[in-house]
């Protein structure tokens, strides 16, 4: 699809750019995206579909005579009433969803400025935004971060729809000077907290409510080990983080991969033989997010972000 596809869509953004981004011409360029990412947002749709239904089911629960699974903790009372108080077994009472809320955070800083890597930011966040509307799986927030954040689509209950998506592209001009994912964590988790806040006011399922951050950026953060202390808060809120990193912004289509991510080192001070040591190491391998997937070609979003949070998923039904 992107070699018969792709090309005119980012020769028309080439052009945006051009002309200074006029809002006139915002709606044209979203519904170009849409178009491009639509099958595999189906895609994604469908397969985000097998992950996320096994879990709408409510928790056994109960005391019922028949049932799935023993109660363990009625075991003994039931033994001690010689056998009498036999309402020792737990059901799945009513196939109840749980809630989803989904904030999708794009870069807008500089580095993300090269017309190719908004062309697969742009296709990302159309393609996630996408399927995950259609899956009518929960809330989807929208929120842009470089040296501040701003939320451009917040969790008040109005649905992500094709204006709302050309009003969060109007909003994205990739000039802010610096790329604060500490801050951005950071925020997100507090602005997650708060619509946490607002649906257990008026809904009974807050406790079975899920979370989840998108991030989509070319992956370059500092801060690694105090990221890592935001995101063990953020594993204990129970919310979900995984970083999309684009690696387009040095490999082209036929360019060399020297400039890739996967191969991108960093110089460290390290205490060997009790004297100090400057040390180079893979970039990623202190990367400081858990679930992470690094991302060329969009065709691939569907297969390797489903698997990512099937892993998640499968972790946390074994908690």
């Amino acid at each position: 699809m992107e070699d018969t596809e792709g090309p005119d869509v980012e020769l028309e953004l080439r052009s945006w750019q051009a002309a200074g981004l006029p809002d006139d011409r915002a709606d044209h360029i979203w519904r170009l995206y849409e178009s491009l990412t639509h099958e595999l947002a189906y895609a994604l749709c469908e397969q985000l579909r097998l992950i996320l239904e096994p879990t709408l089911a409510t928790r056994l629960k109960g005391d019922y005579r028949t049932g799935k699974r023993l109660n363990m903790k009625k075991i003994i009372p039931y033994i001690a009433s010689d056998y009498t108080k036999d309402k020792i077994w737990l059901r799945r009472t009513r196939p109840s969803q749980r809630e989803y809320q989904i904030l999708i955070a794009l870069d807008d800083s500089r580095s993300m400025a090269e017309s190719h890597s908004i062309h697969l930011a742009y296709q990302t966040l159309a393609l996630v935004s996408k399927a995950l509307t259609r899956l009518e799986a929960g809330d989807i927030g929208i929120a842009k971060f470089g040296q501040d954040v701003q939320m451009l689509h917040g969790f008040d209950g109005t649905s992500f729809s094709d204006q709302a998506g050309i009003e969060v592209i109007k909003s994205f001009h990739f000039d802010q000077k610096a790329t604060n994912v500490l801050s951005l964590v950071d925020t997100s988790l507090r602005v997650l907290e708060l619509a946490r806040e607002r649906r257990s006011v008026g809904s009974s399922t807050a406790a079975d409510l899920w979370q989840l951050e998108i991030i989509i950026s070319d992956g370059m953060c500092q801060d690694h080990d105090k990221l890592r202390a935001v995101l063990r808060k953020a594993e204990e809120q129970r919310v979900m983080i995984v970083f999309i990193i684009l690696d387009s912004l040095h490999t082209k289509p036929g360019s060399s991969a020297q400039g890739s991510i996967l191969l991108m080192e960093k110089a460290e001070f390290k205490t060997v033989d009790g004297k100090m040591e400057l040390q180079l190491e893979r970039y990623l391998d202190s990367f400081p997010f858990e679930y992470y997937v690094v991302l060329r070609d969009v065709e691939a979003l569907p297969q390797v972000l489903s698997a990512t949070l099937k892993q998640f998923f499968e972790r946390i039904s074994e908690e």
